[in-house]
């Protein structure tokens, strides 16, 4: 589980850094963003795996939950709530390269992914508690 706590965090944050990167019209012609999440959660997954093994320390509910709030924060500052809705679909969208799936069911997908690993990480954290 200590894994599925970084990767989540780490998706959280390349995805903030893939949505800043939209924002930017001139990299947003030259570079297909979705590579950029992509390749932000991957060096985020070895680097917060390297830092959390040298400190010794863990990736809880509450850290999880404090990255959401920010990250929803931020997005919402940058974009607004309406287009929060469709740029991250759209950049995962272009990542994986299948434009004829609709916004709404990535969306979905994301949603449930986003919602099922909240659930893992507080399940694995009360189970730790209990131990």
């Amino acid at each position: 589980m200590k894994y599925l706590k970084i990767m989540y965090n780490a998706f959280l944050w390349a995805l903030v850094f893939a949505i800043t990167c939209f924002k930017s019209e001139w990299l947003e012609m030259r570079v297909n963003i979705g590579y950029i999440l992509f390749i932000a959660f991957g060096v985020l997954t070895v680097i917060f795996s390297i830092y959390l093994r040298k400190k010794n320390l863990q990736l809880g509910f509450k850290f999880t939950i404090i990255n959401i709030v920010i990250c929803f924060i931020y997005g919402n500052f940058i974009y607004g709530f309406k287009r929060l809705q469709v740029v991250p679909a759209s950049i995962i969208r272009e990542g994986i390269n299948i434009t004829r799936v609709p916004f709404s069911k990535i969306n979905l997908i994301l949603l449930i992914i986003l919602i099922l690993g909240l659930l893992l990480i507080l399940f694995s954290d009360r189970k730790e508690y209990k131990s």
